[in-house]
């Protein structure tokens, strides 16, 4: 049966465009409407693996997510977002939007993953830990094999998993002596993992209202369930940062309150405000288009528009964070969002 798609693809000119694409030679399109410029892009996927849309706002890319899900399916289209009001990210993130993104950077780092990530200006200069980091902390658990406990669950904590008396939902984990319920981001139902001593004896699903067992399964891959992983170095970067700041600072206020963070970060604890300090942190200042493979297509959705939103979301990030300052909430050093403006600029059309 011949699709729409099908239909667009046999254009000549998108036809030319295909192949420029394949040869990565930088293009300019005009004149395409909002339905058009969907059906553009998801064919596109005919002659590239994995293609990165850049939008505006979160309502923009929303949109286009919904368009491209109604051309390609879910399970070709990855969100990566973050709401265009910095405090927002601070305030009340979703665990579900924290999950869309961590789906959407495995899907970036998987080179087996085919589809396309839609990502807003806000998204774009999100802090998150380094390319490396991210696939390092994948978790297989395999059935016969031997794990420390003590440091599986230490490492289950790192990469972002809750632990709490019983599973509900993704990203919980409970222990109960030898059983190690888990609800890995990405499956439907909990696992119950069951070890004898160190040995894992049994790896099964189960009903999260019931209890019941159901299949059974030789390995568990558990991916992070969180784009925030904080390994030990990075928290000793913290505490050095933190200290010296504490050192010098005046205000009891700031003082008292950095002085909780540093309590949670040599507890190798998630404080509700660790992204604040991210930069504190990592090694170096690292986004989602550090994860970008260099030959991946990048389409930049109305690139005046998206300069535009860049300087407004600059501005309300300013004022912001001019506020924490004031109530003793930050201090100059500390950098909220990454400044990825450079990288829009190298893409002007002019």
């Amino acid at each position: 049966m011949v699709t729409l798609l099908d239909l667009f693809s046999e254009n000549d000119q998108i036809q030319k465009w295909h192949q420029n694409l394949t040869d990565k030679k930088r293009q300019l399109m005009l004149g395409l409407s909002t339905s058009t410029k969907a059906l553009a892009i998801a064919s596109s996927l005919k002659k590239e693996d994995k293609i990165v849309l850049l939008t505006s706002t979160y309502g923009e890319a929303e949109g286009l997510v919904s368009d491209l899900i109604s051309i390609l399916g879910e399970e070709l289209v990855y969100p990566f977002l973050v709401d265009d009001s910095p405090m927002v990210e601070f305030l009340m993130s979703s665990q579900e939007k924290i999950i869309s993104r961590v789906e959407a950077l495995r899907f970036l780092t998987d080179s087996s993953k085919k589809g396309i990530l839609v990502c807003n200006i806000a998204a774009s200069r999100l802090i998150l830990p380094s390319p490396n980091a991210f696939k390092d902390s994948i978790v297989k658990i395999t059935v016969g094999e031997e794990y420390d406990q003590h440091a599986l669950i230490h490492q289950l904590k790192e990469i972002g998993y809750r632990k709490v008396t019983q599973v509900q939902t993704q990203g919980e984990f409970s222990l109960r002596g030898d059983i190690l319920d888990i609800f890995e981001i990405s499956q439907l139902e909990p696992y119950r993992i069951e070890f004898f001593g160190d040995e894992v004896d049994g790896i099964r699903s189960f009903e999260v209202e019931t209890q019941l067992s159901k299949e059974n399964q030789t390995e568990l891959t558990i991916f992070p369930a969180s784009d925030m992983l904080l390994r030990e170095k990075d928290y000793q970067r913290g505490q050095s940062a933190l200290e010296k700041q504490i050192s010098k600072t005046l205000s009891p206020i700031l003082k008292s309150y950095l002085e909780e963070i540093l309590s949670s970060f040599h507890q190798k604890q998630i404080h509700s405000d660790s992204r604040k300090f991210l930069s504190l942190c990592y090694e170096k200042t690292w986004t989602v288009f550090d994860y970008i493979e260099k030959d991946t297509p990048v389409f930049f959705d109305d690139y005046q528009k998206l300069m535009n939103q860049y300087e407004v979301f600059e501005r309300e990030l300013a004022q912001y964070f001019t506020e924490e300052l004031q109530n003793s909430k930050a201090f100059s050093e500390m950098q909220y969002f990454a400044d990825t403006e450079q990288i829009y600029k190298k893409q002007s059309p002019v």
